[in-house]
């Protein structure tokens, strides 16, 4: 027999130390190579240039001044109020901001929660605790006249009568002292002109030093509570063009610059939203000195972006990023222009971090280089009357500069409450504005695609010789309770109209009928009305011999119109409903227009 042998041999480096000295150096055993290829591309041709190590860098910074809203919408009925001092605020807060609290119908819920806050400080100063029900009547929270949803409905029926209406008392706040507002500005030591019957008194409680303050204190904060516009300040929103306008200016009377933001729809605002005004434009500021002037030193730093070409033979590129994708087939001309810059000059590049204050336009007024070689030079301004980048040409300034507004950093938005959408029809030349969302009585937004309106229509008309029988049905189809008090049903019999009914202090809800007897209604009634069936109370049919019938409020016209002859049994009511006599129905017919 044969053996077999199996024979396994490894291959592996075996250093003759234990160091790692040569392995690091990366000896190149050919640098003639290297440096016929360096001499080949021309690197070794000097430019005499030194690389920048300092930076002397001279800002002035002329603060923001003025501001000038001039929309003259919301509040600006006699156009804009003028320029104004600017106090710190957020522009967007500046600009956007609307009238809440001092609106002339703030929201049911705003109110609410004022006259909550009113307790509270009652309650915080030891004055006492009270409730809604220790004021007088007029200082709690009524039912609105407007329409409701099922959900405002429930709200305002549940507060109204049980909490102060804290716009109420405000109000009568303001109207019984005569020098509330200097008092609330220091400029008045105590009340004058003071009318006591009116002011926000609970029952068992009297007018005292520490009333008066809880008074002062709830009116300061119900003023403060939201950042509103006042008649002094007008308004930005420009109704002609649905934008706002408005103008800031910079600088002290020496050093003023005047930007305007003329089209500026909202949301975030930035400084290219501003344009320099011209030369002769000014909002007057004050002359007590809003310009400052610093001069910082920095290093400046060399500019890099992924996929930058390395500068040097020996290093390696980052190979995660691919510019020659950049510029495929059909590429645009600016696309491969910033390719090629980007691969040409991208080491040419320093940057110069220069921090600047918010609300101020910074201008470079001197920079100053230094480099390896120890060499000075003073840079110039590579404005281009045709092209610029995060500048701006300013009027009346020898150097460019840049504009930073005082803006929110972030912000935090909610679903609209009011939504209008404009259509146009070409053919008639018109244009339509359709309210799709509104704010509703209580503050939330009522949708009124899918809100249907309290209205009375005809439910139903029957015909009989005999009164008892002959009735009309009326119909409640929105989703609010529709008041029909001291509304009458007028009917035209022989050309001549006549009131048959005047009903008294009566609701119907919505989705619900109510049955109008002509004779005497039965106990109970078979309507679901909010009060059973009414009965006219008459010995004769009254349907037979009329021409057409409506419900009216007060002599003007409230629905429910009938067209037609009731005795032709075609009788159109509200374009959906029929005229019956007993035991028969008929068809509709085309409904027209009736005054």
């Amino acid at each position: 027999m044969m053996s077999r042998h199996t024979t396994w041999t490894r291959l592996e480096p075996r250093p003759r130390n234990d160091g790692m000295e040569d392995g690091l150096r990366a000896d190149v055993r050919d640098p003639l190579w290297l440096l016929s290829r360096q001499w080949q591309v021309s690197e070794f041709e000097g430019e005499d240039g030194g690389s920048p190590v300092r930076a002397d860098v001279t800002v002035a910074e002329d603060e923001l001044s003025r501001v000038d809203l001039r929309g003259g919408g919301r509040g600006g009925e006699d156009g804009p109020a003028g320029p104004f001092d600017y106090d710190g605020t957020p522009l967007e807060a500046t600009v956007e901001r609307e009238r809440v609290m001092t609106d002339d119908d703030p929201p049911s819920r705003l109110r609410v929660e004022a006259g909550q806050q009113f307790l509270r400080i009652l309650a915080d100063a030891g004055y006492g605790e009270f409730a809604a029900a220790d004021f007088s009547e007029e200082f709690r929270v009524s039912v609105p006249d407007e329409s409701l949803e099922a959900p405002d409905r429930r709200y305002v029926e549940l507060v109204a009568d049980r909490v102060l209406d804290g716009t109420t008392v405000a109000r009568a706040i303001q109207s019984s002292v005569g020098n509330l507002d200097a008092v609330l500005e220091d400029d008045s030591t105590g009340w004058s002109g003071v009318t006591g019957a009116s002011l926000p008194v609970p029952e068992g409680g009297s007018r005292t030093s520490t009333y008066e303050d809880c008074l002062e204190d709830y009116y300061a904060w119900y003023v403060d509570v939201y950042d509103e516009p006042t008649t002094e300040v007008g308004s930005a929103w420009d109704p002609t063009r649905l934008e706002y306008r408005f103008a800031v200016s910079t600088g002290d009377d020496d050093t003023e610059t005047v930007f305007e933001a003329p089209e500026y729809q909202g949301g975030r605002l930035d400084w290219d939203a501003f344009s320099p005004a011209g030369a002769d434009e000014t909002l007057h500021p004050s002359s007590d000195g809003a310009t400052t002037e610093a001069t910082t030193s920095v290093m400046p730093t060399q500019v890099s972006f992924p996929g930058m070409p390395a500068s040097r033979w020996w290093e390696i590129e980052d190979t995660s990023i691919d510019l020659t994708k950049m510029a495929p087939d059909g590429a645009p001309l600016t696309r491969l222009m910033l390719a090629e810059f980007a691969t040409v000059y991208g080491n040419d590049w320093f940057r110069i971090p220069v921090e600047t204050q918010v609300g101020t336009l910074s201008r470079v007024t001197d920079l100053t280089i230094t480099d390896t070689f120890g060499v000075e030079e003073t840079a110039t301004s590579a404005l281009d009357d045709e092209w610029q980048l995060f500048m701006q040409d300013i009027p009346g300034h020898d150097e460019p500069g840049l504009f930073v507004p005082p803006t929110l950093a972030s912000s935090i938005s909610s679903d609209p409450v009011e939504e209008v959408t404009f259509a146009r029809d070409e053919m008639a030349n018109l244009a339509f504005a359709l309210e799709r969302r509104h704010e509703g009585p209580t503050g939330r937004s009522v949708d009124r695609t899918e809100f249907q309106e309290p209205r009375i229509e005809v439910a139903d008309v029957l015909v009989s010789d005999a009164p008892d029988e002959e009735y009309l049905e009326l119909e409640n189809p929105g989703e609010d309770l529709l008041d029909i008090s001291s509304h009458t049903i007028e009917v035209v019999s022989d050309g001549e109209a006549r009131t048959i009914h005047t009903f008294g202090d009566r609701e119907l809800p919505p989705n619900a009928t109510l049955r109008i007897v002509t004779g005497t209604a039965t106990e109970g009634g078979d309507g679901d009305g909010a009060d059973g069936d009414v009965g006219l109370g008459l010995s004769a049919s009254v349907w037979q011999s009329a021409e057409s019938l409506s419900v009216r409020d007060g002599g003007a016209w409230s629905g429910a119109i009938c067209w037609r002859n009731c005795r032709t049994r075609s009788l159109i009511i509200d374009s959906r409903q029929t005229c019956r006599t007993t035991g028969s129905r008929s068809r509709p017919s085309e409904a027209r227009p009736s005054d």
